[in-house]
C-alpha cells in the first residue's frame, strides 16, 4: 500500500470511532425524560436579555417573561440596549422590563459577549448578593412560563450551570428554518439528554441557559469568542463544572428565512467553534489526562467534531464517485452496509424526535430532506472558518417575527390535536 492508501485507511477509522461514539450516546436519548423533584420557590433571578435594535420583537419577550409562573418579587427582568439606535430601550419600559444601556466607546469590540460582561459589571456585588442564577435570553426569543420552576429545582438538585430545551417559534416558514427546527429536535434528544442521562457535560446554546451567580464569580465571564456560549461551556468544564440539561423548559428562538442571512449566522458559529476549539483543546486534553476526566474528553471530541463531518463528507464523496464510475480508486475497510444502516438509523431518530418532542406540526419528509440538506452546507462553513477563525467580527441576524407566547400555545394545541387524530 502507498502512504495516500494507508491515510485514508486511518482517516476511515477516524470517522468509524466518531461515528460509533456518537450513536452509543444517542441510544441513551430514548424514552420519556424524568422530572427532577419539585422545589417550592427559593432561587432568585435575574433574566438579562441581550438586545442590539430589537424594537420589532422586543414587547413580545418582555411581556412574556413578566408573566412567568414563579412569584414575580423573586426575578428582575432587564434588557441589556447593546449599541441601540432605536426604540429597544423605550418599549422595553413601556412594557415594564428594566434596560441597561450600553455604548461603546471607540475601538472597543462590540457584539453579545461585551455587552453581558458590561451588565455584570454594572451589578458589581449585587450579582450574587441580590441573585442566585442569572437566566440569559436573546431578544427574539419566548420562553415556556415553566422555565424559572423548572431551573429552580435544577439549581436546588446542586447544578451549576442549565440549558433547557432550545426549539423554534417559526418552524414551518420555509425550509430553511424547517431544517433550523429538525437539527434541534434531533440534537437535543439524540445527544443533549442522552448526555444528561449518562452524566457527561452537555453545552449551552447562547440563550435560555441559567447559570449560578457565585459560578460567574468563580470562572469570570471572559468569553470573547464568536461563540461565547460554547467558550463560557469549556471554560467551567475545565474547572470540573459541568453544564446540564432541562428537557421541560424551553425557549422558543427565531430562525432566519433567508438562505444567505443563514450562511451568515452559521459561518459566525463556525469561526467561533474553531476559534475555541484552537485554544482551548489541549487544556481539555491535559485534564482528560491528568484528571482521568471522561467529561473533558467527551468536550474534546465536540470541539474536534467539525473535522469529523469534514472528513466524513470526504469519505461520501470518494464513495459515491467510485459507484458511478464504477471503479475502485481507494481501499475501503468498512462496508457500505453499515454505512446505510447509520444513515437510516440517523432518518429514524430524526423522525422519533419530532414525534415525542415537538409542540408544532412538522412535515417529517420535508424534515429529513431540508436537514440532509442543511447539514452539508456545513462542510464548506466548517472549512472556509478553519482558515479565518481569527476574524471576529459580530453580524447581526435581523429578527421580525413578532410572535406572542399565546401564538406559540395555540400551534402547541393544534400539534396536539393532530397527534391524537392520528
Amino acid at each position: 500500500m502507498g502512504f495516500l492508501e494507508i491515510g485514508f485507511i486511518i482517516l476511515q477509522i477516524i470517522v468509524l470511532v466518531f461515528s460509533a461514539y456518537w450513536f452509543l450516546i444517542s441510544l441513551f436519548g430514548f424514552g420519556k425524560p424524568r422530572k427532577l423533584k419539585e422545589h417550592p420557590p427559593e432561587k432568585r433571578f435575574l433574566l438579562l436579555v441581550a438586545a442590539h435594535n430589537e424594537e420589532k420583537v422586543i414587547s413580545s419577550l418582555v411581556e412574556n417573561l413578566l408573566n412567568l409562573d414563579y412569584p414575580k418579587n423573586m426575578y428582575d427582568v432587564y434588557v441589556i440596549a447593546d449599541n441601540c439606535t432605536d426604540r429597544t430601550a423605550e418599549i422595553t419600559r413601556t412594557f415594564g422590563g428594566k434596560v441597561i444601556e450600553h455604548t461603546s466607546l471607540p475601538g472597543e469590540p462590540k457584539g453579545k459577549p461585551h455587552g453581558i460582561r458590561y451588565a455584570f459589571d454594572q451589578f458589581g456585588e449585587d450579582l450574587t448578593t441580590k441573585y442566585d442564577a442569572v437566566a440569559i435570553f436573546d431578544a427574539d426569543n419566548l420562553v415556556s412560563l415553566n422555565y424559572l420552576r423548572e431551573m429552580n429545582d435544577h439549581l436546588c438538585s446542586g447544578e451549576r450551570l442549565i440549558q433547557c430545551y432550545l426549539d423554534s417559534k417559526n418552524p414551518n416558514d420555509n425550509w430553511m428554518t424547517l431544517s433550523y427546527a429538525t437539527s434541534y429536535y434531533y440534537m437535543n434528544r439524540s445527544w443533549q439528554l442522552a448526555k444528561y442521562r449518562l452524566g457527561l457535560g452537555n453545552a449551552i446554546g447562547g440563550t435560555g441557559f441559567c447559570v449560578d451567580t457565585t459560578l460567574i464569580r468563580e470562572v469570570g465571564w471572559t468569553a470573547r469568542s464568536l461563540t461565547e456560549d460554547l467558550e463560557f461551556t469549556i471554560q467551567c468544564l475545565l474547572k470540573g463544572i459541568p453544564a446540564t440539561w432541562s428537557h421541560h423548559a424551553r425557549v422558543y428562538d427565531e430562525k432566519p428565512t433567508g438562505f444567505w442571512a443563514s450562511w451568515i449566522q452559521r459561518l459566525r458559529w463556525a469561526r467561533g467553534h474553531w476559534d475555541v476549539c484552537f485554544r482551548y483543546s489541549w487544556k481539555l486534553v491535559w485534564r482528560s489526562i491528568s484528571k482521568l476526566d471522561i467529561r473533558a474528553l467527551d468536550g474534546l471530541l465536540y470541539l474536534i467534531n467539525p473535522g469529523k463531518m469534514v472528513l466524513g463528507t470526504m469519505i461520501g464523496i470518494i464513495g459515491w464517485v467510485e459507484f458511478f464510475m464504477n471503479q475502485s480508486l481507494v481501499h475501503f475497510i468498512i462496508p457500505s452496509w453499515l454505512w446505510f444502516s447509520l444513515l437510516a438509523f440517523g432518518f429514524f431518530y430524526i423522525i422519533y424526535s419530532i414525534i415525542v418532542d415537538s409542540n408544532q406540526r412538522i412535515n417529517k419528509v420535508k424534515s429529513i430532506i431540508s436537514l440532509f440538506f442543511f447539514n452539508y452546507t456545513y462542510v464548506p462553513l466548517f472549512v472556509w472558518a478553519f482558515f479565518t477563525a481569527g476574524k471576529k467580527v459580530w453580524v447581526r441576524t435581523d429578527h421580525s417575527r413578532n410572535i406572542s407566547m399565546n401564538e406559540i400555545h395555540l400551534g402547541t394545541s393544534q400539534a396536539a390535536a393532530g397527534k391524537k387524530r392520528s
